[in-house]
């Protein structure tokens, strides 16, 4: 299956070696007109005879049955909206753009399902795990933290929303009920949202706190067990308690949640890119795949980032001008 690669920044080299672990046969790929970078990957990867010197666009009248577009995503919606009259699969990087406006033209065009977005934490196992935990309970709650070793608004959108999306993923949709917002005064941006939500099923505690020593993860509550991805490449499930009591050495009385399940994820190629690659070409042959964002579901969750950081300081953003 050829495909037609736009891209040559950092997160190209988890891309194209689960490409070509998938059977994907690079055609072409090049990103601006003459990019020493765009070159420097083909000669890592050993496609010196796809590169497209003249870019993109070049990229673009390649004869190929899919595109791969992993570009910054202040050019993604204008880039995009080129690839989307060929009329062919396109796997695109998150979150595709800033805020709705910016993907008015890819909403209105006719082939926008043709899009798959790589929020590639869907395809965690550990995310398969909990997803299936949460359709079979009753119901609970979920706490969700979001820690990052950088602050501000961009980042959360950057990096925070494959944690919105994948809470959606597992939980379904939900409405916020009320949130808090913490203020960095010499950095003029936010440090922190706590947000409490609620859908038909769960309760939701939203925790995004920049620059704390934390990972990020999920806890689910459900009747008497206990399910929980943290970090989020590490499942584990809990029933019942351990009681230890008290000794001289250590004089107070513990409580240990009993382990029952545990695993954690593993690949050679960056967490969840294999079975998304894997996902992509059911997508190219069936028009679906019953693991993927897409279009609609991403905006639905670039929609919940800017309701979270929903502030009079979000809004002095012009590159986030929603």
């Amino acid at each position: 299956m050829k495909l037609g690669y736009v891209g040559s920044g950092p997160i190209s080299n988890f891309h194209l070696p689960a490409l070509k672990s998938n059977g994907f046969d690079i055609s072409a790929i090049g990103s601006t007109k003459n990019s020493e970078r765009c070159r420097n990957i083909a000669d890592k990867f050993n496609l010196q005879e796809a590169l497209c010197e003249g870019g993109w666009e070049e990229v673009l009248e390649k004869d190929v049955d899919a595109y791969c577009i992993c570009i910054d995503t202040s050019a993604t919606p204008s880039v995009l909206n080129e690839f989307l009259n060929k009329n062919k699969p396109i796997l695109v990087e998150k979150p595709i753009g800033w805020n709705k406006k910016s993907l008015k033209t890819i909403l209105d065009h006719p082939m926008s399902n043709n899009i798959f977005v790589a929020y590639n934490r869907r395809f965690y196992r550990t995310s398969e795990a909990i997803k299936t935990h949460c359709e079979s309970s009753s119901g609970g709650t979920i706490v969700l933290n979001i820690p990052d070793s950088i602050a501000g608004i961009r980042q959360f959108l950057v990096n925070g929303c494959h944690m919105i999306d994948l809470l959606r993923y597992i939980a379904g949709d939900f409405k916020i009920i009320h949130k808090t917002i913490k203020y960095n005064e010499k950095e003029d941006d936010i440090s922190s949202i706590s947000a409490l939500c609620e859908n038909k099923k769960w309760n939701i505690l939203i925790n995004a706190h920049s620059l704390i020593p934390s990972n990020f993860s999920i806890t689910v509550n459900s009747n008497l067990e206990v399910f929980e991805l943290k970090p989020i490449e590490k499942f584990i499930s809990y029933k019942g308690l351990e009681i230890i009591e008290p000794t001289k050495i250590e004089p107070i009385r513990k409580y240990m949640p009993k382990v029952d399940k545990m695993f954690v994820e593993s690949s050679q190629l960056k967490p969840g890119f294999d079975l998304m690659y894997k996902c992509f070409k059911e997508f190219i042959y069936n028009g679906r795949s019953q693991t993927y964002c897409s279009l609609h579901d991403a905006i639905l969750t670039l929609d919940t980032c800017w309701e979270l950081l929903d502030c009079t300081i979000a809004n002095q953003f012009n590159n986030f001008e929603k």
